[in-house]
């Protein structure tokens, strides 16, 4: 239906359905002026990009015009936790209010559905890489004749980074589909044609480019007559944009393919001992190939010295060696066929990184058994070939440098939709330049709505002074010294947040040996355990890094403090941040100023934004780097963040905190 501007205003208006239930309500004109863009642009079918700032209301603003257009409707999120929330509270919250029931279903990656085929395959093989992963076995087994969605996210007690989690999920390649002796159970396969048939479908920013790049199979027709796309959380978008235009071969990749063909010989295959011998060859590679790659937790691009120049070629050998034997029996089971399939695409990935011997890999081709050659790269796309190590484990990244032009390109089939993108952080220097940019969006509105807080009244931004060049090795000592007076204060409901995990286990040792209070350190519990453990005991401090920045959302008295060790720069071993850099300069920019400082202004404005989440919310926000004041660039970061009142005073602080804490205690 037809819904006019003045409508929308209205229901969300003071004499509105919203506030006819809720007593509380309080009419804010930043909803109403995002309801009505977002209403235009969807009877106007253009695209829209709002940056909305704390406490405006943002779903609210974009549900209400969109679910009473009655067209198709897809939501994206950039993480699993605000999908849920949208699912299972907002909706059926708006549902309500609005008397309306449209069919509304919620669908994720297939790593998040159990697959009853790989559970049994595990449980009958009964090897598990150690005793964590047999503890969890027992969590899901006990578990899988109570759920209905089979959604592993209902499991609080199963961590998201379990060793198990490979084991008991399906992936595009190892999926049997229809052929599948639990298809009629599968759950994956259940949420899939709910969401064919729903008129609102709440998805993830992984799945919405899985749809749009086709990265599985028939994945792509899920939805083809979309109306109204919203992005919410859109400045996700870009990162996950870059995974999915880019290949990437994995040492579990590799691993995991092995193991399914050792299990096939030994139980359907039996008469092809070549199959079983080639897989353990090739494990046994990629575990040597691991040996010749830098220590974990290194990023960097890929100049391979002699030695990794010859595991590579050694890896790539005995990948194709496995592929002729796969070959020649791929007919045979439904899981050879598949396999045969997933060692095609880790020989073209391996098509684009360096040299064997002098010859050029781009002019490689996969010669067969018989000398016959197979296949040769696709494409000559400017890309950035890069690894990453973690302890026992490799990932090699072949990732193109502009994905502005591959994401309009997969857009295209929808550009008759409505677009309707919105973040708390998408300008910089109240630009959306940055953004806008990246993605290639030629034609697009913006609209840029503050929020709706008072940071004058509500807040304190802090910098301390004093303290040395980020710099120094001694910063995280002095930043943790400096904020000891405010910390006794308030005696807890502190964040601290840092910008890398060294700091993070620096701080953590130096809070532990000279305070008293209870430290909740992100890796020590799960993501979700941290913050009810941080809610429950109010003397409490959390420490993190990294997901905690953003998508915490603690409102009340719990949180009063919110520490931020650096500036939020990138590491200098992002190798696709340095190769924009590369081609920032030669195109005559100043990669600091275009795209360093872009960046990590999108970042802090994260981090800030874990302080204020409601009206009544008060606290201090306090920066341990004097570059925010002492840089000409601070102005930047200060102009892109909430009107807070600023002090290098110590003492107002602890003056602004003790007020607060007064009123808590009454």
């Amino acid at each position: 239906m037809n819904l006019s501007d003045n409508a929308v205003e209205e229901i969300l208006g003071d004499t509105g359905p919203f506030a006819s239930v809720n007593p509380h309500f309080k009419v804010r004109k930043e909803q109403q002026q995002m309801a009505v863009a977002v209403n235009q642009a969807i009877y106007e079918c253009h695209n829209l990009l709002v940056e909305a700032g704390t406490g405006v209301g943002k779903t609210f603003a974009y549900l209400v015009p969109a679910l009473l257009s009655g067209k198709q409707v897809v939501i994206s999120t950039g993480t699993k936790n605000l999908q849920d929330q949208l699912y299972k509270r907002d909706l059926p919250a708006v549902y309500k209010i609005l008397n309306i029931s449209p069919q509304t279903a919620l669908l994720k990656g297939r790593a998040n559905y159990l697959c009853e085929y790989r559970l049994e395959s595990t449980l009958a093989a009964g090897r598990l890489p150690d005793p964590t992963a047999v503890k969890h076995l027992g969590i899901v087994t006990q578990w899988r004749d109570k759920t209905i969605a089979g959604d592993l996210n209902e499991l609080s007690d199963l961590p998201e980074n379990s060793p198990l989690i490979s084991y008991i999920t399906s992936t595009a390649d190892n999926c049997l589909g229809q052929d599948c002796p639990f298809f009629e159970k599968c759950y994956l396969a259940k949420a899939r044609e709910k969401a064919r048939q729903a008129k609102v479908l709440v998805v993830n920013h992984h799945i919405l480019l899985a749809d749009l790049v086709l990265k599985e199979d028939g994945f792509g027709e899920l939805l083809p007559d979309t109306d109204i796309f919203v992005i919410d959380e859109a400045h996700h978008l870009v990162k996950t944009a870059y995974q999915f235009y880019g290949s990437v071969l994995s040492s579990r990749q590799l691993t995991e393919l092995c193991r399914e063909l050792e299990l096939e010989y030994r139980t359907q295959v039996t008469d092809c001992r070549d199959l079983m011998l080639a897989a353990q060859t090739l494990a046994v590679e990629v575990k040597a190939f691991r040996l010749a790659l830098p220590e974990y937790d290194i990023k960097d691009d890929w100049q391979p010295n002699a030695v990794l120049k010859k595991k590579y070629r050694e890896l790539y050998i005995k990948i194709n060696e496995l592929y002729n034997v796969v070959k020649v029996n791929s007919t045979r089971t439904k899981v050879l066929e598949s396999c045969f399939e997933r060692l095609q695409y880790f020989i073209e990935v391996m098509h684009y990184f360096n040299h064997f011997d002098g010859l050029p890999i781009e002019n490689m081709a996969v010669i067969s058994a018989e000398g016959e050659t197979e296949f040769a790269p696709k494409d000559n796309e400017v890309r950035i070939n890069w690894f990453e190590t973690a302890k026992s484990g490799f990932r090699l990244h072949s990732t193109p440098l502009d994905v502005a032009r591959f994401f309009q390109q997969s857009r295209q089939r929808y550009r008759h939709s409505s677009w309707i993108l919105t973040s708390a952080t998408l300008t910089v220097n109240n630009q959306f330049n940055h953004f806008i940019d990246a993605l290639g969006w030629e034609s697009i509105k913006t609209l840029m709505l503050p929020s709706s807080f008072d940071y004058q009244r509500q807040s304190l931004l802090y910098v301390p002074r004093g303290l040395p060049s980020t710099r120094d090795t001694n910063h995280t000592y002095y930043s943790m010294q400096a904020i000891m007076p405010i910390l006794e204060t308030i005696r807890g409901r502190t964040f601290i947040l840092f910008t890398s995990h060294r700091a993070l286990k620096t701080g953590a040792e130096l809070l532990r040996e000279h305070t008293e209070f209870e430290c909740l350190v992100q890796g020590e519990g799960s993501k979700q355990a941290l913050l009810e453990q941080f809610v429950a005991m109010p003397n409490s401090l959390l420490l993190a890094t990294g997901s905690f920045w953003e998508g915490v959302d603690v409102a009340g008295d719990s949180l009063v403090l919110v520490i931020i060790d650096k500036l939020p720069f990138a590491p200098p071993d992002d190798p696709i941040l340095n190769a924009k850099m590369v081609r920032c300069r030669e195109m005559g920019g100043n990669p600091f100023y275009d795209l360093q400082i872009p960046e990590a202004v999108l970042t802090l404005k994260q981090g800030v934004g874990r302080l204020i989440r409601s009206v009544r919310d008060r606290g201090v926000v306090c920066l341990c780097d004097t570059r925010l004041v002492g840089k000409s660039y601070g102005e930047v970061f200060v102009n892109s963040l909430p009107n807070m009142r600023r002090t290098r005073d110590p003492q107002l602080v602890i003056e602004f905190l003790t007020d607060i804490m007064d009123s808590i205690d009454c």
